[in-house]
């Protein structure tokens, strides 16, 4: 028996245009969802970012959520723990990977009355040891990461999990990809589950499991039709093949022992590259050391970093203003740490948007506007000022790399 545990997640950025999500959701989320209510044998795990709940709401498309709604309700889907604005946890400071953490659970057991934690997908599956540390600390049972994490012999009949005891799934990137890119039909998937139930009957093993995992995007925005090409038709193959079972990831370890040995997963993405983990840039799309976007990106993180500290010792009850300010800086920092601004400024791998850099950007000079006006008020401002004029500093120099990465661009176009 082979048991697939296929996982999507479900994400777009605050920032991200109302006509683009209303495309996506009529091509993709609407499709993709009504096709799971379609076949018995449907069990995904599914993340979804909390902030696009708010913006499905906001744009009035709460009828998608419904259609989540009730997925969850007959136990087709089950939905992990994730950080709300899609983070890169290991690049961020642990109280503001516990915050993100927090405030999606608050929307998730708003919305999901069935909801506890069970399973978490790392934003962009960025894992460290001291994110698996405090993933399990929180009160998750497992996590999902890239089989590059994996420091072991890959496993596919036993569960491994942390010295903390967090179950580790790592998911088939080979397959995954092949799936992500259109390099596999869904007879071909199948056939290729199928091969290796012979493999296990030869060489008479266990039974086995694999997990893909991938963006949800996938099927019918990036790939068109592709819920109907690819998914609904290997659920349909699926169904007529008594050797396979669809499963929950959070369903394998009744099935599968659990590994006595405990094992420290890699740090690493799913967009790492065995190459990456050699020069130990475990992060490569989102904080690459070559890459001048990236570095003056967390430089200016950095100083935000050590202004909004400098705002947790204030009376925010002292005065209206202070408050307010912080509620704004805090409100402004939460949305400005996603991973989408580093990752647009990425032309040699292009991917390359200076004017989504910018607005990443921008959420971030807003908050830290408004925390260095929070110690206005609070009659501290020297304490801030030279952190907020460092970040004022990298910010302009950001601005002039934007301007001339891209007229390089252009020039090695011609």
């Amino acid at each position: 028996m082979i048991y697939w545990a296929p996982l999507l997640h479900m994400y777009q950025p605050t920032f991200q245009d109302s006509s683009v999500l209303r495309q996506i959701d009529k091509e993709c989320y609407k499709p993709l969802l009504k096709m799971f209510e379609e076949h018995d044998n449907v069990k995904v795990s599914l993340n979804i970012n909390t902030v696009l709940i708010d913006m499905l709401y906001e744009f009035d498309l709460g009828d998608t959520l419904e259609i989540l709604h009730n997925l969850e309700s007959i136990n087709k889907i089950e939905i992990t723990g994730t950080a709300k604005f899609h983070p890169i946890l290991p690049l961020i400071p642990q109280k503001e990977s516990e915050h993100q953490i927090e405030i999606n659970e608050e929307i998730l057991i708003k919305e999901f009355k069935r909801w506890e934690r069970g399973g978490f997908f790392p934003p962009e599956m960025a894992i460290s040891s001291q994110v698996a540390k405090f993933i399990r600390e929180l009160g998750y049972k497992w996590v999902i990461m890239s089989g590059i994490a994996c420091p072991v012999d890959w496993p596919t009949d036993q569960i491994y999990t942390s010295p903390n005891g967090l179950m580790l799934y790592f998911r088939d990137d080979i397959l995954s990809n092949k799936i992500s890119f259109n390099n596999i039909t869904a007879k071909g998937f199948v056939e290729e589950i199928t091969g290796r139930i012979k493999e296990n009957k030869e060489s008479k093993q266990k039974d086995k499991y694999l997990i893909t995992a991938m963006d949800s995007e996938t099927f019918g925005h990036h790939i068109k039709k592709f819920e109907r090409t690819f998914l609904s038709k290997a659920f349909e193959l699926i169904n007529d093949q008594k050797e396979i079972k669809i499963e929950f990831v959070s369903e394998l370890s009744k099935f599968f022992p659990i590994n006595q040995e405990k094992i420290i997963p890699k740090d690493s993405s799913w967009s790492t590259s065995y190459d990456d983990i050699l020069a130990e840039i475990p992060y490569p799309l989102w904080s690459h050391p070559d890459n001048r976007i990236h570095v003056l990106y967390w430089k200016i993180v950095r100083s935000l970093n050590n202004l909004m500290n400098l705002l947790e010792n204030l009376d925010l009850n002292q005065n209206w203003d202070v408050k307010r300010h912080y509620n704004t800086s805090r409100w402004f920092y939460d949305r400005g740490i996603c991973s989408d601004t580093t990752w647009w400024g990425n032309p040699d791998r292009g991917t390359w948007s200076p004017n989504l850099i910018h607005k990443g950007i921008d959420l971030l000079m807003s908050s830290a506007l408004n925390a260095q006006l929070a110690l206005v008020h609070a009659n501290q401002s020297d304490i801030g000022e030279g952190y907020f004029d460092s970040i004022s500093f990298y910010h302009n120099l950001l601005l002039m790399e934007l301007y001339s990465q891209t007229k390089e661009l252009k020039k090695r176009k011609k």
